[in-house]
């Protein structure tokens, strides 16, 4: 959130506390999403797996932009977050209680959405917040935002090899008694309340519009389009690679999917050192470069190198999107920084996520062969040529700060 609307660093959260957040919130995701289209096959609801998944890219249009506001001018993040966390774990429970009961296609996606307008802006929230508190985000956010990375795959353990709920709605109950846990752990953080507003409080305002300014900045808006962009490129990874992995035969996607998380973790550790020492357009366009090689690796139908691929969304993931919200951070007013970064999640999880289930759904659909199977090489490839097109577009039209002379800043 704004760092006008926080209090010092050394009044709020700590760094255990944001770490635990940061874990928590990643772990309810990981405990359901990874196995959730082979739930939906196990209980008849293929047909309607795109749908479900476009939920979150639809409650990314509305919900975080208007948390992000009033994060900014009114309500305490921590008692936001409580509230959105005990909402969606309600909601996430009836959300599976309707797959396991058979409530029907319109119950589960209504309550599905419902959920995803709660869940859309936690992550975003916690990111604001610890961006707020640290001193050199560049340096000190990759150490705690890891923790989000240990939270997915200890989740993901959790649902194969503990629960064994690769196909079941277990796994959905597991993720709303991590969202329970966090509800109530958020009930005992210090709050630290927003400031007077300082302008007139207007409709716009509570909607978040005015971080829609940001757009008119010809590298704000390179750095939100290419994000938007390439969030649609990469939403085959939840959707489609267990998927793939089920068709080669591998029992536990989930357990595969999140051992290949390890690199994602070791890469947020060392983002740090990376972002101190190249311009992040670099960097940026480092996680652009390795996206290419990751869909390359899964052209391949084979499962060493689909692993490998999958070990590489970690550091694709590190390099570019902590890199996109520290880039806010550092050249965002901070009157806007939580309205920014909300903004950046309706590009992402909205605009991004949306477009690729739908878009690429019809793509995946002109793969399948008359068994019913996939035809794996021709889908990865077109995703690794659009990559290989973002990759070039950026690195032609980003301009960034350059490095001033003898200091440290304006890395950009």
């Amino acid at each position: 959130m704004a760092s006008g609307a926080l209090a010092p660093a050394d009044s709020g959260p700590g760094r255990v506390t944001l770490a635990a957040l940061f874990f928590l919130q990643a772990a309810a995701m990981g405990a359901y999403t990874v196995p959730f289209a082979n739930v939906l096959a196990v209980h008849g609801l293929s047909e309607v797996t795109s749908y479900a998944f476009c939920t979150g890219g639809i409650a990314a249009f509305i919900s975080p932009m208007i948390v992000g506001s009033l994060a900014d001018r009114r309500v305490p993040a921590e008692r936001l977050l409580s509230v959105l966390c005990f909402a969606a774990a309600v909601l996430i429970s009836l959300v599976f209680t309707a797959i396991e009961q058979g409530w029907g296609e319109r119950a589960f996606l209504g309550l599905l959405m419902a959920y995803a307008l709660c869940s859309a802006p936690c992550f975003t929230l916690i990111t604001s917040i610890a961006l707020a508190r640290v001193k050199d985000p560049r340096k000190e956010f990759g150490p705690l935002r890891v923790w989000g990375t240990w939270g997915w795959m200890a989740a993901c353990f959790l649902i194969s090899w503990v629960l064994h709920a690769d196909h079941s709605t277990l796994s959905g109950f597991a993720a709303a008694g991590i969202l329970l846990i966090q509800a109530v752990y958020c009930l005992f953080l210090k709050p630290t309340p927003p400031p007077a507003a300082s302008e007139p409080r207007r409709l716009r305002d509570f909607f978040g519009w005015e971080a829609l300014g940001l757009l008119r900045h010809p590298d704000h808006r390179l750095i939100f389009l290419t994000s938007a962009v390439f969030s649609a490129l990469l939403s085959t990874f939840y959707r489609y690679s267990p998927r793939h992995l089920t068709e080669l035969g591998q029992s536990s996607p989930s357990a595969i999917m999140a051992t290949g998380q390890i690199l994602e973790g070791v890469a947020m550790l060392a983002l740090a050192s990376v972002l101190t020492r190249f311009r992040l357009k670099w960097v940026l366009l480092a996680g652009l470069g390795l996206a290419v090689v990751r869909m390359l690796l899964m052209t391949t139908d084979s499962v060493p190198w689909i692993v490998l691929s999958i070990c590489l969304h970690g550091p694709v993931f590190v390099l570019f999107y902590p890199t996109t919200q520290i880039y806010l951070e550092q050249r965002v007013d901070h009157r806007l920084r939580a309205q920014s970064q909300a903004l950046l999640a309706v590009l992402n999880s909205g605009v991004g996520n949306l477009s690729g289930y739908l878009l690429v759904n019809l793509w995946h659909h002109a793969n399948l062969t008359s068994t019913g199977t996939t035809e794996w090489p021709r889908f990865w490839w077109l995703i690794a040529f659009l990559c290989v097109l973002l990759c070039l577009v950026f690195a032609m039209f980003y301009k960034g700060q350059k490095r001033h002379v003898g200091t440290d800043e304006s890395i950009t």
